[in-house]
């Protein structure tokens, strides 16, 4: 069974998840969250706090990174005229009463559109307030991200000549794909906020990696191949990640 404990320090909360047969200690950092320490049953909360108090400056740095990022890509609110990203585009979010008796969404090149059924709508509630409202737009998303990033992986695994056993669609909060040795390829299905060079970009990197196994020279050959500026939309990515932020479950 898993345990968890929680305790101040320098006025950061943490939580500590203790795993049976964990040899060492680990530190992780999200936005907004306590930080998590995962350790073995037998350390003690000495060590653990003698730990974060050596990492204490890279603590620092990381949660100033995530306060600027708070500000450069503040919370998105589930209501009329907020913008979402989709495909790269900074599309706004409309409501549109329907007839249907479940709420659905659905997107235009400028608009994300909330259908909301009659009975359940009323000018003076806050859509953010609506039961399904989050739901649907997370439904949405990864409906669209399957059958565009699928496509995306045909196309390039065509163009490549490296074809993936399967395809598998995970939500992570920074991993956005990875490729197994059994040729298994694992894509973040919030790639769809992204731009489509961007996520080419992670799908001919996660192909390359069946060949190449590593992140070599070849490697990165291969990827320049097909992707010839590879560096901007890699560069990209890493800056802008915080965009998927609104489709977490909170």
């Amino acid at each position: 069974m898993k345990e968890t404990e929680s305790f101040l320090f320098a006025n950061w909360s943490v939580e500590v998840h203790r795993r049976a047969f964990r040899r060492s200690i680990s530190i992780y950092l999200y936005p907004n969250k306590p930080i998590k320490v995962v350790a073995s049953k037998m350390t003690s909360q000495k060590l653990i706090v003698d730990f974060l108090m050596a990492k204490k400056d890279w603590i620092e740095k990381n949660f100033q990174k995530f306060e600027e990022h708070k500000e450069k890509f503040p919370d998105k609110k589930i209501k009329a005229r907020e913008t979402f990203p989709f495909l790269g585009i900074e599309r706004q979010c409309k409501v549109v009463i329907t007839l249907n008796k479940k709420p659905f969404v659905s997107v235009t090149d400028e608009n994300l559109l909330i259908h909301i059924p009659r009975d359940e709508w009323s000018a003076n509630t806050p859509l953010d307030e609506h039961p399904t409202a989050l739901q649907e737009i997370r439904h949405f998303y990864k409906r669209e991200s399957v059958k565009f990033l699928s496509e995306r992986v045909k196309h390039w695994a065509e163009q490549m000549q490296l074809y993936p056993s399967q395809v598998k669609f995970r939500e992570q909060r920074t991993r956005w794909g990875s490729c197994s040795s059994k040729k298994v390829i694992n894509l973040n299905w919030r790639l769809i906020v992204f731009k489509p060079e961007i996520i080419d970009y992670v799908i001919v990197h996660e192909l390359a990696h069946l060949q190449h196994m590593d992140h070599s020279n070849r490697f990165w050959g291969l990827v320049e191949k097909y992707i010839s500026d590879y560096q901007i939309p890699m560069k990209a990515l890493k800056e802008t990640q915080p965009l998927v932020e609104f489709l977490s479950e909170k």
